[in-house]
């Protein structure tokens, strides 16, 4: 806010302004000298701390329009600041404290009232008020299969109170004897996508919080890849009827390497029609496999299957259930 300048004085007679002569003005760059300042400038606060701010006027002011600290009037908005918050503490410098910045808005001006009790504004700040941030936590990472070569990683984590204030917020992330480039999120403040990742390998994951209070930390996550990978489904699947006929005889094509993951499954069905699902006791289909006979079905009877997997030993996620696929018993 820039300083309305006692350059001269307008005074009030039957309805019209008169403004008087600016000739004894020094100016620069054709805009007229400051008559005063307001230091700190543009603050961050925290909310419900205290804060005092101090007017500062210059001499140059002092001796032109004999405007003295004790004039000064302190305004949130267009709202005047009680008087009892002020302080002076010489004739060139006025003092405003508030013990709770929560009652604090923008902007906050210095103002004195000039000859003929004419208010005249001195200088304003910016004051922008919020909170340091938390520490994040419950963070958690999910590496999402998406091609036979490709592996994201998606961590997520909880930020933690609103700070009302520009908040930054980066995914880190380090082997023992090597730090990688930081993970900035992009649309949201609580979720970054690694493009790949490296199996077989442990890696440290943590987030860093940072505003213009300050900074905080998530407890660090430290995990092998490998071992949250949710794996694309099973694709390509077949459904055959054969000599018996209370069997149907399942095929399919797994999209991961059986050199980076073995996996086992879960193998569901129902009569088309019907909206409950069976499954296939998960015993029977806990190891590795491209094909598995489903038996104990009725004969002629139109059946519809879905298959998913998991890392043979249960670790990690289930990956979504198949497209799904019908094939029909043959009659006794």
């Amino acid at each position: 806010v820039l300083c309305s300048m006692f350059s001269g004085w307008n005074l009030v007679a039957s309805g019209l302004y008169l403004l008087l002569s600016v000739s004894s003005f020094e100016v620069s760059g054709g805009l007229v000298q400051s008559c005063g300042h307001i230091i700190p400038e543009s603050p961050v606060l925290a909310l419900g701390s205290n804060f005092t701010a101090l007017c500062i006027l210059n001499e140059s002011c002092l001796d032109f329009g004999n405007i003295y600290a004790h004039q000064i009037i302190w305004k949130i908005k267009n709202r005047v600041v009680p008087k009892e918050q002020y302080r002076e503490i010489n004739r060139t410098v006025s003092s405003v404290t508030f013990n709770d910045t929560s009652s604090l808005a923008t902007p906050l001006t210095c103002n004195v009232l000039a000859d003929g009790q004419i208010e005249q504004n001195i200088y304003g700040i910016t004051v922008t008020v919020g909170l340091p941030p938390e520490k994040p936590r419950n963070l958690s990472c999910i590496v999402n299969q998406v091609s036979k070569l490709t592996y994201p990683m998606t961590c997520t984590w909880n930020p933690g109170r609103p700070t009302f204030l520009d908040t930054r917020f980066v995914l880190k992330q380090r082997w023992p004897q090597e730090n990688f480039p930081d993970c900035i999120p992009k649309d949201v403040n609580n979720s970054c996508t690694i493009s790949d990742v490296q199996f077989f390998v442990n890696l440290e994951l943590w987030v860093e919080a940072a505003n213009a209070l300050g900074k905080a930390e998530s407890d660090p996550l430290v995990l092998d890849p490998i071992e949250i990978v949710k794996p694309l489904p099973p694709h390509n699947l077949l459904v055959k009827s054969g000599i018996l006929p209370t069997v149907l005889k399942l095929s399919w094509d797994n999209r991961i390497s059986g050199a980076v993951m073995k996996l086992k499954f879960n193998i569901r069905y129902r009569v088309v029609g019907d909206t409950d699902w069976m499954q296939v006791p998960p015993e029977d289909t806990a190891s590795p496999r491209t094909s598995f006979s489903v038996q104990g079905l009725r004969p002629y009877t139109e059946y519809v299957f879905s298959i998913r997997c998991i890392r043979e030993d249960g670790v990690g996620y289930w990956s979504d259930w198949s497209e799904e696929k019908t094939g029909v018993t043959t009659e006794d």
